[in-house]
C-alpha cells in the first residue's frame, strides 16, 4: 500500500480518535493547556505525561493489529502514535528539561518509541513516513502532509464510508483516485477450482462481518485432484455411502428430492490412521465441492461471543459457495457432550452450531454436507449424533486391504519378495492400521541403509540392496500396532448401537 492510501486510512482513524469520549477531552486539554493550573511547570509536565500515555496506548493498539497481520490498521495506529509523540516532544518543557529526572525519563522514552515505531512502520509498509510537523494538520490537508517527499503531488483521498465493527474492511484509493484492489490471495471457488480473490470475499455475505468471512475462507482447502477413490484401499461400504450421499445427488439432482433427499450429516468413526480424512478429501474432489477443513482452532477465540459468530459465518460462507462440504476433524473436541460443569462459551458455541445445522437440514435447495471424523464417538453430544444421520464405521484394514496398501506403499521401491512372503507379511500385520503399515515399510526400508555402515557416504544408489522379507520381520519388532483389542471392541459395540450397519 502506498503513502496516499495510508493517508486515507489515517484520516479515518483520526476522525474515530477525536470522537472518542475518553481521549478527545484529554487531547483538547493538552493542546489548549489547563485553565485551572495555568502555564506553570506542573501543567506543562502534566501535558507531556498525557502525550506520553496517549502515544503508549495508540502504539499498543498498533502492535495488536500488527500481531493479527492487519497491516493497514497497524500502520494507521503507528502513524497516529508518531504524530502524538512528535506533538509531545515539541512542548517547551521537552526542549528545556532543566535537570528534571522525570521529564528526562519521559522525553527519552518518547524519543526511543519514535525511532522504534518508525522502523516498524517501514517494515510493515516498505515506505518511510515523512517527519511529523509541530502543527497538527487539518483533516483536509492530512493526505498532502503525509505524501510530502513523494515523486509527485497526488490527489487527496476522499473520506471513506464508515463501516460497523473495529476490524471492518475499508476500500483504499490508488494514485489516480480510483478504488484499488486489495492484495490478492488464493482461495477455492465454489466449483472447487483455485482462483485469485481479494482480501474480502467476491460477494459480501449478508449479516457477516468481512473479517470473519476472510477467516473462514482461510479454512478452504483446494482438494481438487489431491486424493482419488483409487488411492483408498478397501472401505467399500464407506465409498458406497458417500457416493449415494454426495456424488449421485450432484449428477442427478432431479431424482434426489423429497423423501430421496440425501442426509446432510455424516460421521466417520473408528481407530486412528485408517483413512477417514482421506475419504473426506476424496469425496470433495470427486464432487468438485468447496472443502472447508475445520478444527477446534478454527471456531474458538479468546473474545467472548466470537466463537458463535465464526460458526454463523462458516455456514453463511458455505451456503454462498455451495456445493460445499464442511469437514470437522476430531469433531469430539468441539461438539462433545454438554455438561453442567463446562464453560459457558463452549456451551454457546455448541448451541449455535446445532442451530445453524438445523437451518441447513431444513432447506431442500442447499447443497451443504457436514462431515465429522472422530476416534471417540462415545463422547459426542446426543443432539450432534442425531443430526449426523449416517454414522459409518471405518475399521482396521482387512487382509485384501492390507495387501493393497503394501503394494501402494512399496510401489517404486526395489523389493525382492515372493508372493508367499507377501502373504505371510499380510497375515502377520493383523490389527495394524493404515498408518502403522506405512510406518512399518519405512522402518524396513532403513535396514539396507544401516548395513552400509561407513560406506554410506560413497555408495551408489543402484548398489543399495532391495528389500527382503527379513527386513520386515525386524521392523515388526519395532513397529507395533497402535490400536488395542479393547479399543476395537468398544468401536464395534458403538457401531452395533448407533452405527449405520
Amino acid at each position: 500500500m502506498g503513502l496516499l492510501a495510508f493517508a486515507r486510512e489515517l484520516v479515518r482513524f483520526f476522525y474515530a480518535y477525536v470522537s472518542l469520549p475518553s481521549q478527545a477531552p484529554m487531547l483538547g486539554w493538552m493542546r489548549k493547556g489547563s485553565p485551572s493550573e495555568g502555564p506553570g511547570l506542573k501543567a506543562q509536565f502534566a501535558k507531556l505525561q498525557g502525550f506520553h500515555d496517549l502515544a503508549r496506548d495508540v502504539i499498543r493498539r498498533g502492535v495488536e493489529c500488527d500481531s493479527k497481520k492487519q497491516a493497514n490498521n497497524a500502520a494507521s495506529f503507528y502513524l497516529r502514535g508518531l504524530e502524538v509523540l512528535q506533538e509531545g516532544l515539541n512542548l517547551p518543557i521537552a526542549a528545556n528539561i532543566n535537570g528534571s529526572d522525570e521529564v528526562q525519563r519521559l522525553v527519552d522514552a518518547m524519543q526511543r518509541w519514535k525511532v522504534q515505531v518508525t522502523e516498524r512502520l517501514e517494515s510493515v509498509t516498505g515506505a518511510k513516513p515523512s517527519g511529523a510537523s509541530s502543527d497538527r494538520p487539518s483533516p483536509a490537508s492530512y493526505a498532502d502532509w503525509l505524501a510530502s517527499g513523494t515523486e509527485k503531488k497526488k490527489k487527496p483521498a476522499t473520506t471513506p464510508r464508515s463501516t460497523s465493527g473495529p476490524a471492518s474492511v475499508q476500500r483504499t484509493t490508488s494514485a489516480n483516485g480510483r478504488a484499488a484492489a486489495p492484495p490478492q490471495r488464493r482461495v477455492m471457488s465454489s466449483g472447487g477450482s483455485v482462483s485469485a480473490t481479494g482480501g474480502q470475499s467476491r460477494a459480501e455475505v449478508k449479516g457477516v462481518p468481512q473479517d470473519l468471512v476472510r477467516r473462514i475462507e482461510e479454512e478452504i482447502v483446494d482438494s481438487t485432484g489431491s486424493v482419488k477413490w483409487d488411492d483408498i484401499a478397501g472401505l467399500q461400504q464407506a465409498k458406497n455411502t458417500l457416493t449415494e450421499m454426495v456424488l449421485l445427488p450432484t449428477l442427478r439432482g432431479d431424482l434426489f428430492k423429497g423423501l430421496r433427499a440425501p442426509p446432510r450429516g455424516l460421521l466417520l468413526f473408528g481407530p486412528p490412521g485408517n483413512g477417514k480424512t482421506m475419504l473426506a478429501k476424496a469425496v470433495a474432489a470427486e464432487a468438485k465441492a468447496t472443502f472447508f477443513s475445520i478444527s477446534a482452532a478454527s471456531l474458538t477465540s479468546k473474545w467472548v461471543g466470537e466463537g458463535e459468530k465464526l460458526v454463523r459465518a462458516l455456514f453463511a460462507v458455505a451456503k454462498q459457495r455451495q456445493p460445499a462440504m464442511i469437514f470437522i476433524d476430531e469433531i469430539d473436541s468441539i461438539l462433545s457432550a454438554r455438561s453442567a460443569s463446562e464453560h459457558d462459551a463452549s456451551r454457546r458455541l455448541k448451541t449455535e452450531f446445532l442451530v445453524q445445522f438445523d437451518g441447513v437440514m431444513s432447506s431442500d435447495e442447499d447443497r451443504i454436507i457436514v462431515m465429522g471424523a472422530t476416534n471417540r464417538p462415545e463422547e459426542l453430544d446426543e443432539a450432534v449424533r442425531r443430526r449426523l444421520v449416517k454414522r459409518i464405521y471405518i475399521p482396521l484394514p482387512d487382509a485384501p486391504a492390507r495387501r493393497a496398501l503394501l503394494d501402494h506403499v512399496l510401489r517404486g521401491q526395489a523389493v525382492r519378495m515372493s508372493e508367499r512372503d507377501l502373504a505371510r507379511l499380510v497375515a502377520e500385520t493383523d490389527t495394524y492400521s493404515g498408518s502403522d503399515l506405512h510406518a512399518l515399510c519405512r522402518e524396513a526400508a532403513m535396514e539396507p541403509i544401516r548395513e552400509l555402515g561407513s560406506r554410506i557416504t560413497t555408495v551408489e544408489l543402484d548398489q543399495v540392496r532391495p528389500l527382503v522379507y527379513s527386513d520386515f520381520t525386524k521392523a515388526l519388532r519395532v513397529i507395533r500396532p497402535s490400536v488395542s483389542r479393547d479399543q476395537l471392541q468398544r468401536y464395534e459395540k458403538w457401531n452395533r448401537d448407533f452405527g449405520s450397519l
